[in-house]
Formats: structure tokens, C-alpha cells, sequence
């Protein structure tokens, strides 16, 4: 017993060490909690006002007129800021495209020439040559050729490595037109990297776009402001360590991202962009300032999440980002961070794993207690010199191997014998609360089997399929297969709501687009901790052999003549509850006949299961049992294929389950 209890100790250490080294995704999320923490509890008032916003609001758009507006509204927005002498003026937005609304172009359609009129662009194009204009830019993963040739306004000088090995990089770009990027005063990128909780956390400071290294927006806005020509770079074998201008440097991560260190955003340095143009503000509001124009109108889907929960317009990053770059202000998460963490872990789970064994048990508690306090004071201290160490996996991995030491050293049978009871009383709870509503869940055979067969054999106690058939008349019957995300008794009455929605539209005759819009709604309120459903929604005609539908995240829906000529109809929508939606307009169906052929929807169960030999089915083996075995009817394939999934006599790896409508006209 001694024996188990101490390598037992040392594997699970080394594993906890192997797991925080690897930085899997467990460990980054147990990380993003600690570090929003941390951001939410030490949250301070913005002490600097040098960055204004020129809000896109509802206000302005109420006033101007629906978005985009036309630019010479924009010309004449710089204008009015230089009138009010602003410093630098920087756009959140693009003007990647010709102006539509442009009254010179519009004319000129209709082969109408008036010398007199606007030309809305070439205003812009004015205005932005003779002011100190940043537009944006944003990388591109696709991998079609935007053809636009704009290039950096800024020099960059790369020291030591090469810079570009390390940094993001983008294949191509969305920016405004080569003709506004060539009279600009500069150029920065607007980049987010995408975040598994979407929130926003870090950006790269600096990032490779079509072979060009540009600066964030908020770095360019302030090399413009001071007239600084280039920005250095300074890389070793570790990767980048220093980015800095003439006036200021950052120390970036490995990959020049940078942790953004939210501050308390003063509201009134959001000013609605009509009052700029109805030259209504006061001009110490905006005098000497840098202005970034942005929106934080609804319609226009510009929010992003931060670390405390608030959901903010995403110009308002730059104006963080601005604030921390002045202030040398980031959040620091680098090389040396991350070795302290490492170091604080492998101490942290040696005495752990030593002190309880050589101390009397009623101290162990308060050695433990004095270890955990003095890693949170630790961190915390040290976040206020803005350096983030996360001690939450530390304190996690400790408390796991802590009650490991105590398990093996103070564990009594009569404790293990009360904790499998307990156990067993919860599981039994749990089965029997499932079986209960999976019973209900499933119809009986469908009255005309050549018509329609349907199967489910469930892997363990509980299927997490479903699939259910509603004749409404004589011509018409309502379907569908789903599958719910994740097991047990949420998923059960998950699917369980779901299954009461859809008879109960069925029976009302619904649209198919609204069955689905009910449904989907009804999961989105009842899901639990993310959970959806996959699932294909649909309503035949017997008598046209036609059947509209609906493929929501399932597997393709196979389709096969008595030639065995093979077609899948794949998904064309998310899967039910990711989000409400109020627009039934949103579940678009489709129609297919499907006379003289078979459809077969199935869960991914059929095709990932595996056959006696050890081998997944997959879909070409699908196809090959039905070539081979010349299946036709409905619950001959269904019967078919299950029997094969089930000969192993290991346990299925999935549910099988499986659903076929005839269109042979008996």
C-alpha cells in the first residue's frame, strides 16, 4: 500500500507538470478565469483623457440617416475636427469600396454631366491628404486575392531575428481603397485573434499581412501623432522581446501580443458624430486629442467582450490599448511569467506531496491553508506591478494532489464502502429518471413500414438520439432525427423539450421553418452549459413523394436510387440552440423529390461505429452494404445496418440511429 500511495503521488505530479507545460485548453481556461478575476477585482478609473471617441451612434444615425453614410459626411466629419484642432484622427471602419451613393457616379449612370455636383469620394480623398488621417486595416485567413496593393505608412526596422518569423500572419487584407491609403498619414491594423470564450484578452501589436509587418492602430495612432517615421523591432532565438518608437516600448509576448489592461472608460469621451458635425461640442473636449471614429450603434455589430464581463463597442479597445502604450500599462504575460509559474507548480506540488506525510494530520490542513494564502497574496502583489502569474492551476493541481496524499494515508473502508453507496444511489437516480423519459420520446412503428423505418439502438443505458414520425393526414407526415450534445439527465430533458415542441407544432400543422425556429428557441432557453442539438426537421408528401426540410449541424442525408446513385444533402444551418432567433425567415427549408428513391438520415453513430473486424463503417462502407446486399426497403437497410454495428462484443461506440422514407410507390 505504501508503494501505491507514493508512486502514485509522483505520477500524478508529474502529469499535473506535463499538463501545465503543455498549456492545453483545460489549463488556458482554468488561466482566463484567475486572469478575469484579477481584471474585474483590480479594475482602476482611466487616468488618461487624451483619446476621444467620434461615436457611430444611434444618435447620429438617427440624424444623418442609415448606415453606411455617404463620404462626404466623412470628409466633412475630418474637417470638423481639424476645426476643432485634434491631434490625430484614426477610423475603426473601412472605406473599401467605391462610394454607391456617391451623387457624381450617380449622374454619371445616367449620362447626366453637371460639373457642379459632388464627388463624394474625391472630398474624402481631400480631406484625408490634408489632415493626420490613420485608416484600418485587417488580416484576411481567406485565401482570395483582395487586389489591393496598399502598403505600411511606417518604417519598420527589424533587430536581431527576423521579426516576421514570429509574428502573426494573415494572408491577405481588408483595407479602404489604394487611392485613401496612399494620401493617409497612416496605416494600422484593427486584427483580433479569435479566443475558443470569446473574450478579449490580448492582441498582436504588431502582425504580417500579405508579407508586410503593420502596426495596430493604436501603436500607428501615436507614431503619427509625434511624427515618428519608424518603429523598431527586437527579436532573438526566444522571439520578439521589445517593440519600440522613439518615444515609447512595449514588451510584448514571444508573438508580439500584448495583454490588454481594461481600465474604466470615461463615457464622456464618447461624443455622437453629429454633434461633431453640428459643431455642438466644446473644443477642450476634443482640442490636441486623438479621435478614433467608431460605432457603438446595435445595428452595427461592433462589440466585443472584455475579461469583467462587459460587453463594450469594439473601438473602445483602441482607445485601451492607446492608454496602455502611453502609460506602459499592458497586463504582462511573457517568457519569465511563465517560468515562474512553472517553478511555483513544481515547488508547490513537492511539498504538497511531503509535508502531509510527515506532519500530524490535524497540521496538514493548516500547512495546506498557508501555502494556498501565500500563493494568492504572492500573485496578487505581484499584479500590481501589472505582471499576471496565475496561481489558480497551482492552487487546483495542490488541492488534487494534496487529497490524493490524504486519501492513501487516512482512507478507511468504511468510507470508501458510504462513498460508492452514495455514488451508486445518485447513478441509479440518474438512470432511472432517463429511462423514464427516453420511453416517452420514441413512437411506435410507423403503420406502413415500406414507407418509413426507423431505429435506434442505444450504446449504454440512455440514447442521446432521438427521432420521432407524425401523420398529420393521409398525404402528410411530419419527421425528424436529432442528436443532443453531451449525456445523462440534462440531455435527456433537453431532448425532451424538444421533442414535446416539435409534436406539439406538428400536430398544429406548422411550417417546417417554424417547427424549426420553436424548437431551436426552446433548447437555446433550456440548454445547459452550451449543450445543442443536430438535427434534421422535415415533412413528406406521400402522394408527390416530395419532402421539404431542413438539415440543422446533422451529417449529410443520404439519397440513393435503385441504381445506388449516391447524393448527401448537407447541412446548410447551425445546430438547434446555439442563439434565439426572432426571425422565422432565418430557418430556410429545402425541397427534393424523392420518387423512386430512398432517404436516409442517420447520427453519427452509423458511420463512426465499428464493424466485427475492428473497422469503422464510414460512409463508403454504408454505401458498399447497400450495393452489396441490393437493400431497398426501409427496415431492411435499418435492420441490416444495425445488426452489423452490434456483432463485436464490445460495447457500441455510439448510438445507432437511423431513419428511412421510401419514395418506390408500392
Amino acid at each position: 500500500m505504501n508503494n501505491v500511495k507514493k508512486y502514485s503521488g509522483i505520477v500524478l505530479l508529474i502529469l499535473l507538470v506535463l499538463a501545465k507545460i503543455q498549456d492545453s485548453n483545460f489549463v488556458m481556461k482554468v488561466e482566463n478565469i484567475s486572469y478575469d478575476a484579477y481584471q474585474t477585482l483590480f479594475m482602476e478609473k482611466s487616468n488618461y483623457d487624451e483619446v476621444v471617441i467620434v461615436d457611430i451612434d444611434e444618435k447620429s444615425i438617427g440624424e444623418i440617416g442609415q448606415f453606411p453614410w455617404r463620404r462626404d459626411v466623412f470628409a466633412n466629419l475630418i474637417d470638423r475636427l481639424n476645426q476643432y484642432e485634434t491631434s490625430v484622427i484614426a477610423f475603426d471602419i473601412f472605406f473599401s469600396e467605391e462610394d454607391k451613393q456617391n451623387p457624381k457616379k450617380i449622374l454619371e449612370e445616367f449620362k447626366i454631366k453637371n460639373e457642379n455636383i459632388i464627388d463624394s469620394d474625391q472630398k474624402l480623398l481631400e480631406s484625408i491628404k490634408e489632415s493626420n488621417v490613420v485608416l484600418a486595416v485587417l488580416g484576411d485567413v481567406s485565401a482570395y486575392n483582395k487586389d489591393n496593393q496598399s502598403k505600411p505608412k511606417t518604417n519598420i526596422i527589424s533587430r536581431g531575428m527576423d521579426a516576421s518569423d514570429y509574428v502573426y500572419s494573415f494572408k491577405n487584407k481588408i483595407t479602404s481603397l489604394e487611392k485613401f491609403n496612399d494620401v493617409t498619414a497612416g496605416i494600422g491594423t484593427i486584427s483580433y485573434l479569435d479566443s475558443p470564450d470569446a473574450v478579449l484578452r490580448s492582441v498582436p501589436i504588431v502582425l504580417k499581412i500579405d508579407n508586410d509587418i503593420w502596426p495596430a492602430l493604436s501603436l500607428e495612432s501615436l507614431r503619427v501623432l509625434h511624427g515618428h517615421k519608424s518603429i523598431l523591432i527586437n527579436s532573438d532565438q526566444t522571439g520578439i522581446n521589445l517593440i519600440k518608437t522613439r518615444k515609447y516600448q512595449i514588451e510584448p509576448d514571444p508573438n508580439a501580443i500584448v495583454h490588454i489592461n481594461y481600465k474604466e472608460f470615461n463615457k464622456e469621451n464618447y461624443i455622437p458624430a453629429v454633434d461633431v458635425l453640428n459643431m455642438s461640442v466644446n473644443a477642450n473636449k476634443l482640442r490636441n486629442k486623438i479621435v478614433i471614429i467608431g460605432s457603438s450603434a446595435q445595428g452595427l455589430f461592433d462589440f466585443v467582450k472584455i475579461p469583467n464581463g462587459d460587453v463594450i463597442p469594439g473601438v473602445q479597445t483602441h482607445a485601451h490599448l492607446i492608454e496602455n502604450i502611453v502609460n506602459n500599462d499592458f497586463i504582462i504575460k511573457n517568457l519569465y511569467t511563465t517560468i515562474a509559474e512553472n517553478l511555483l507548480l513544481i515547488v508547490s506540488l513537492i511539498l504538497v506531496l511531503i509535508i502531509p506525510n510527515k506532519i500530524l494530520p490535524k497540521f496538514s490542513i493548516v500547512f495546506f491553508s498557508g501555502l494556498i494564502l501565500i500563493l494568492i497574496l504572492g500573485s496578487i502583489i505581484v499584479y500590481q506591478f501589472n505582471y499576471f502569474v496565475d496561481v489558480l492551476y497551482i492552487i487546483a493541481s495542490s488541492s488534487l494532489l494534496f487529497l490524493t496524499t490524504l486519501y492513501f494515508r487516512y482512507l478507511r473502508e468504511n468510507e470508501i464502502a458510504l462513498e460508492n453507496e452514495k455514488k451508486q444511489i445518485v447513478l441509479k437516480q440518474e438512470r432511472e429518471i432517463a429511462g423514464e423519459v427516453q420511453k416517452k420520446l420514441f413512437p411506435g412503428d410507423f403503420p406502413n413500414k415500406d414507407l418509413i423505418f426507423a431505429k435506434n439502438v442505444p450504446a449504454k443505458d440512455v440514447s442521446g438520439d432521438y427521432y420521432d414520425y407524425i401523420s398529420i393526414n393521409n398525404n402528410e407526415v411530419y419527421f425528424t432525427l436529432a442528436d443532443v450534445s453531451g449525456k445523462g439527465v440534462k440531455a435527456g430533458i433537453l431532448m425532451a423539450n424538444a421533442a414535446a415542441v416539435f409534436r406539439s407544432m406538428a400536430k398544429l400543422e406548422k411550417s417546417v421553418s417554424s417547427i424549426a425556429q420553436f424548437v431551436n428557441n426552446q433548447v437555446a432557453d433550456n440548454s445547459y452549459q452550451g449543450m445543442f442539438i443536430t438535427a434534421v426537421i422535415g415533412k413528406l408528401n406521400i402522394e408527390k413523394r416530395e419532402i421539404e426540410y431542413i438539415n440543422l449541424g446533422h451529417e449529410p442525408i443520404m439519397i440513393f436510387d435503385k441504381e445506388y446513385k449516391f447524393e448527401y444533402l448537407k447541412s446548410t444551418l447551425p445546430p438547434l440552440g446555439i442563439m434565439s432567433m426572432d426571425d422565422e425567415n432565418f430557418f430556410q427549408t429545402n425541397k427534393i423529390n424523392i420518387k423512386d428513391k430512398n432517404l436516409m438520415i442517420y447520427t453519427d453513430g452509423v458511420t463512426e461505429g465499428y464493424l466485427e473486424n475492428g473497422e469503422e463503417l464510414q460512409v463508403k462502407g454504408l454505401e458498399k452494404e447497400l450495393i452489396k446486399n441490393k437493400l431497398n426497403k426501409p427496415s431492411e437497410i435499418i435492420n441490416h445496418i444495425s445488426s452489423i454495428l452490434t456483432k463485436r462484443d464490445a460495447s457500441l461506440r455510439d448510438d445507432v440511429t437511423c431513419i428511412v422514407i421510401s419514395g418506390h410507390i408500392n
